[in-house]
């Protein structure tokens, strides 16, 4: 397989999981603002530090309401991590390896490029904001779904299966470092945990595991067990652990470099820490600021070892956020 076509492959999973991330995020605050006790001081502006586009927000945009918000991280195309230019970069990268996917898969992505870009002024209003989002999640789901169960496991998807597992683990350790943040910057302890459990079940339900924490874990909904549940859990295809035994199966089978297993192996290890942490604490925030940039490290040496052995990301790869 050519470089090029193994990280457009690599880059078209990862904005296919980027983009239903997104809309969950949209969807899970917007539902998080009506739950949440007005004394919590909840921000669409979060969303954007979330999505790290706090400097093209700041350039762009004069004010932080939801209207700004929310069009930066979904529909501006000025914006080249909003869900909007995701999709279009989806959309490109698929149309020029049609010959290594399933015909299903130009379809299915474009379907979604053009009911999204009909419809983007729906993201303006809230009542039809959340529907189009509700459609974006499942068209994400169906799209997942249809190159799990039509593909063999060959080079292509295994590269799909890179791009998929660490765009994942990235935006749940952005996540979980969001809903702490929102208890740490709580003062009246007290009142904040009456409303806890709501807070950290939108959390789980931000990334589809509220369902399957509730089976494993069986006990009354708090943010440490929640933290472990989607950091450590071996069997939740989301959680941060899940998706490095995906790096590592995957990398097992190719023909990867002594510095991708050793970044692969540096970030197995920093999860299987469990360190001690309080909620809201420095100590919880480094350590999953820690995870991102081990995560970083393992997607750079990606780059260096299939996709621009003699080159650097930054001077070649002009889709990568």
């Amino acid at each position: 397989m050519l470089s090029r076509v193994a990280e457009r492959l690599y880059w078209l999973a990862r904005y296919i999981e980027r983009i239903e991330n997104t809309a969950r995020l949209a969807q899970v605050h917007s539902q998080l603002m009506l739950d949440m006790p007005k004394s919590v001081k909840l921000s669409w502006y979060t969303l954007i530090e979330i999505t790290s586009n706090e400097d093209f927000f700041d350039e762009h945009y004069d004010a932080k309401t939801e209207k700004n918000c929310c069009w930066a991280i979904l529909g501006d195309r000025d914006n080249s991590a909003s869900l909007m230019s995701s999709l279009w970069w989806a959309r490109e990268n698929v149309r020029t390896t049609r010959d290594s996917l399933p015909r299903e898969a130009w379809i299915y992505v474009n379907e979604l490029y053009l009911l999204v870009n009909e419809n983007k002024e729906d993201f303006y209003v809230r009542s039809k904001r959340n529907a189009l989002l509700e459609q974006i999640i499942r068209s994400c789901q169906a799209i997942a779904g249809m190159l799990d169960g039509t593909m063999s496991l060959n080079t292509t998807f295994k590269f799909l299966q890179l791009g998929t597992a660490i765009e994942r683990a990235d935006m749940t350790s952005r996540i979980l470092d969001v809903g702490a943040f929102f208890v740490a910057q709580e003062t009246e302890a007290q009142e904040m945990k009456q409303f806890e459990s709501i807070l950290w079940a939108n959390i789980l339900k931000s990334v589809s595991a509220y369902f399957m924490y509730r089976q494993a874990v069986q006990m009354e909904i708090n943010g440490k067990s929640v933290i472990r549940y989607l950091v450590n859990d071996p069997n939740l295809f989301r959680s941060i652990n899940h998706c490095v035994s995906m790096m590592q199966t995957q990398i097992n089978v190719l023909p990867s470099s002594p510095e991708v297993n050793q970044s692969i192996l540096e970030l197995q290890q920093l999860i299987e820490q469990k360190i001690p942490f309080e909620l809201g604490s420095p100590v919880l925030h480094n350590y999953l600021d820690d995870v991102q940039m081990q995560l970083s490290k393992v997607h750079n040496e990606f780059y260096s070892t299939w996709f621009h052995p003699s080159t650097t990301q930054e001077t070649t790869q002009q889709q990568n956020q």
